[in-house]
């Protein structure tokens, strides 16, 4: 990197430390830039992502799910993490999110999302994280800066089944069982049951307040093995109470008039990374269970799966290099295969009612690129080939966007 001395040697040297680079060593539950601090020499320090995306779609756009993040034309979101070190054992670190999306600019929304924690690094073997922190489950939420998944978007599976920008107030305990195996095992609030939607699943219960009292608890739990650059499984899984101490008020309308609502969620993960030469291949696998969805429906009128379950398997090539191309310039093409399920089983209580169904039963075919000059930069391009066997309108899509970490 070229730095342009403006005040002589001194202000070089200082600018030089300020923009400290990335190592690319990634703390458990972490991504990349939220990883900094804590290979980091210094006591403080700043990192992030951003990334600009533009979706165009090839038809009637379906804006059933109420979540423009769903539908959205453009987009542009950032996340600055500041790390800090009481001590080498007792790190904190905190983020800011913000993003704003538009649809073709005729209506917008402007979201900010946080997230603050606090490790304590006893040994590689056990550590112990408190706050508000990312869910394990899947891939992308752990992982959600733009150079860690291919296409523009986020896969749909770890956006309607395993929710992306997941963080839930509670403690983490984690480390490394063996060396390369990772383990985590946490406890959190809950999901907020009464907040899901028939379309996004559990989407909305995702809970946002980090100062709230619980009022449910979930359990959350990790197992992976081995290196992204080379060979990777992981298996995770999550349960808790969605109920949310909601009660149901007294009416004669209602059969659950007074009642308190019983909710249980369930989900489980497992995904590979394979990586040989140029070639590398992943897939991710996700299945849900909620029970209670026949009371849920009587909250707001909203049909939710009581079993789900989303897939994806995708393969990238770099081409460069057979090209006689050298330093750190990649060009992967990719293709992905998705399936998911927003209602695999309905509750036989809530068969044959179509009002409050908003069902996404999808195949999602990606094709596309990633041209990265250096890692921590890329620009993307992908068409997606749509297909809602529920019936629901659900046009092809072609995407581009760019992204970068720091």
């Amino acid at each position: 990197m070229a730095y342009i001395p403006v005040f002589g040697q001194d202000q070089h040297v200082e600018e030089k430390k300020f923009l400290e680079e990335l190592t690319y060593e990634k703390q458990p539950g972490f991504a990349n830039a939220s990883s900094k601090i804590f290979t980091s020499e210094r006591k403080f320090t700043v990192s992030g992502f951003g990334e600009i995306n533009y979706v165009n779609f090839q038809g009637q756009k379906d804006k059933s799910s109420g979540d423009m993040e769903l539908y959205y034309s453009n987009l542009f979101r950032t996340g600055i993490w500041l790390g800090y070190k009481f001590t080498d054992k007792i790190i904190m670190v905190g983020e800011l999110q913000t993003e704003y999306i538009t649809d073709q600019f005729r209506e917008g929304e402007l979201d900010f999302a946080y997230e603050l924690v606090v490790d304590f690094l006893l040994s590689n073997q056990f550590n112990i994280r408190v706050g508000n922190y990312p869910m394990g489950i899947g891939w992308v939420n752990q992982n959600d800066e733009p150079i860690g998944f291919k296409t523009v978007n986020r896969p749909e599976v770890e956006r309607l089944i395993i929710p992306t920008a997941w963080m839930e107030m509670g403690v983490l305990f984690y480390g490394f069982a063996l060396p390369d195996l990772e383990y985590a095992f946490g406890l959190t609030n809950g999901f907020n049951g009464p907040n899901f939607t028939s379309g996004t699943w559990a989407r909305n219960g995702r809970n946002h307040n980090m100062f709230e009292v619980p009022s449910s608890w979930a359990l959350n739990g990790k197992l992976q093995y081995g290196d992204e650059d080379d060979f990777l499984i992981g298996l995770s899984g999550y349960y808790g109470d969605a109920s949310k101490g909601y009660t149901f008020a007294k009416s004669y309308e209602n059969p659950y008039a007074g009642q308190h609502l019983n909710s249980q969620m369930g989900m489980f993960s497992a995904h590979g990374i394979y990586n040989i030469g140029n070639l590398e291949l992943f897939g991710l696998y996700t299945k849900g269970w909620l029970t209670g969805t026949e009371q849920l429906y009587h909250i707001d009128g909203q049909i939710l799966g009581a079993e789900t379950y989303g897939y994806y398997l995708q393969a990238a090539y770099d081409i460069l290099p057979h090209f006689g191309a050298s330093g750190e310039w990649k060009l992967p093409l990719f293709a992905r295969y998705e399936r998911l399920n927003t209602h695999q089983r309905i509750h036989k209580d809530l068969e044959g009612i179509h009002e409050g169904l908003a069902m996404n039963d999808l195949q999602v075919i990606s094709i596309g690129f990633n041209a990265q000059p250096k890692k921590s930069v890329v620009f993307k391009a992908n068409y997606q080939f749509r297909k809602n066997f529920a019936g629901a309108p659900e046009p092809d899509q072609i995407e581009f966007g760019v992204g970068f970490i720091f």
